[in-house]
């Protein structure tokens, strides 16, 4: 299947205005470039959405709380985002509508992490923050509400890479329990050789020199290439992960990977849906809100519903 038409006009856009790449100008000047290009146009409204700050693992870190139901009287589920950007790039801001979007539909509370950025702070910095910010979030549920026993985990990209290896982290070290997990064309195998890395390497958003920059930027020359905490797919077991709903784009690099993942899960007894939106690109969620998509939209709304059936409070399945 060809590049769906709304994706096209994204492509025709990018090939107007071409992206330095981060070698070539001054990191700052990349991420405000990559901001500017990917500033959305419509904002979903959510009936409360403010900023706190939690303890990372190295110092204060801010977290954003979408909350679509303020006067609930009930504890409610909520969706611990982790945001993509390879590691290196975006904040909440970046995700901002995405996440606004899935609240909204949803009906649950979604609070954005803020974490440190390669090649600052390179790994396991980020992924530190991200554990640190699941565990307090889930033991502090009564303050905020929640129910912890409703909690999802979830992310796009290099976002979901660190959902799974926070996940990976959170059976290690014995913390909390996470009810379902969310993985939006997660990075899950740095070093993957396959069809969709080679063939949309270079022309489809998400091109093979910048991805090769960010992991380098976070893994760094010293890191085992090997180790699950970078690469998920690498851990030898994953059969005690939560239920989930993993989903890729059919013209993006990570496709194959994530789509194995998905499969690996399944086999290993976890319940995991997963769906490839044809003619889509890598970030198609994040398009969504700066031009018309209509599969994008429909990809919203699919990952509101598996939240809203893993959520019940009844059930933390499928």
């Amino acid at each position: 299947m060809s590049v769906h038409p709304q994706a096209q006009v994204l492509l025709d856009l990018m090939a107007q205005q071409p992206r330095p790449q981060p070698t070539e100008i001054p990191l700052e000047q990349f991420r405000a470039f990559v901001e500017k290009v990917a500033k959305p146009r419509q904002v979903p409204e959510v009936a409360e959405v403010r900023d706190i700050e939690i303890p990372g693992a190295a110092g204060p870190m801010r977290v954003r709380i979408y909350n679509p139901m303020p006067q609930a009287s009930a504890t409610q589920p909520a969706l611990i985002f982790i945001h993509g950007g390879g590691w290196c790039l975006n904040t909440v801001e970046s995700h901002d509508s995405v996440c606004r979007g899935l609240a909204k539909q949803a009906g649950i509370m979604v609070l954005s992490v803020d974490y440190r950025l390669a090649p600052e702070h390179p790994f396991p910095a980020g992924l530190e923050d991200c554990y640190a910010a699941t565990q307090w979030i889930s033991k502090n549920a009564q303050q905020l509400n929640l129910d912890p026993s409703r909690l999802a985990l979830g992310g796009d990209s290099a976002g979901g890479n660190l959902a799974a290896a926070t996940l990976l982290l959170t059976h290690e070290r014995h913390g909390v329990p996470i009810a379902f997990q969310l993985l939006i064309y997660p990075s899950v195998h740095a070093q993957a050789q396959n069809e969709s890395r080679e063939k949309f390497s270079h022309g489809y958003a998400l091109d093979r020199t910048l991805s090769n920059w960010m992991y380098m930027s976070y893994a760094g020359n010293n890191q085992d290439p090997a180790n699950p905490l970078l690469s998920p797919w690498l851990a030898k077991d994953l059969s005690f992960m939560p239920p989930g709903y993993i989903l890729t784009a059919s013209h993006d690099p990570l496709r194959d990977e994530a789509q194995l993942y998905a499969e690996r899960l399944q086999k290993e007894g976890v319940q995991c849906a997963y769906k490839c939106y044809q003619g889509m690109l890598h970030g198609f969620l994040n398009h969504t809100y700066i031009l018309p998509m209509d599969v994008g939209e429909e990809a919203i709304s699919d990952c509101a519903k598996h939240l809203r059936d893993a959520l019940k409070p009844s059930s933390g399945k499928l």
